[in-house]
């Protein structure tokens, strides 16, 4: 394959900010409106430098044969608490660049997430999606994730 997927380094910034900032483009700010479309731009890299620096993170890359980012996923391991009783993980930020779709690119994400995890201990993993977001809804699917609980909304 000629997508290679990898853990990110700081040389990884621009093109995981950029992925962000598609992905905000194309489903958060889309589907909320009270999503603000500029925040990867404007937070993007401090947030996903802290990722990168953060025991409990992990940051992916899908990097073409030119060494541009075409996808990312970044996920967060939560230890056992008194609240909840086992290890858990949640895949915070998944994208794939459009003109990469199609190629098991987000599969291969996912897979090396759910590995992440379970090497971790985690006994659940956890993701979100926009109920609007059917694909992203029957790619979850696919890759083990079933509804748990529904979230909704209000707008005043």
């Amino acid at each position: 394959m000629d997508i290679d997927i990898r853990r990110a380094d700081s040389a990884d910034l621009p093109g995981l900010v950029t992925s962000s900032a598609a992905l905000f483009a194309e489903d958060g700010a889309s589907r909320d409106r009270l999503r603000n479309a500029e925040w990867p731009q404007d937070h993007g890299c401090a947030w996903i430098e802290g990722l990168l620096a953060a025991p409990d993170a992990l940051v992916l890359v899908a990097v073409d044969l030119d060494g541009d980012v075409v996808g990312h996923l970044i996920g967060c391991f939560y230890a056992p608490s008194v609240m909840w009783t086992g290890a858990r993980t949640e895949l915070i930020s998944t994208y794939v660049a459009p003109a990469d779709r199609g190629r098991n690119v987000g599969g291969r994400l996912v897979e090396a997430f759910i590995a992440w995890s379970r090497e971790r201990g985690a006994e659940r993993f956890h993701v979100s999606a926009y109920a609007a977001n059917e694909a992203a809804i029957g790619f979850y699917r696919r890759h083990g994730f079933a509804p748990l609980s529904v979230e909704l909304a209000a707008d005043a």
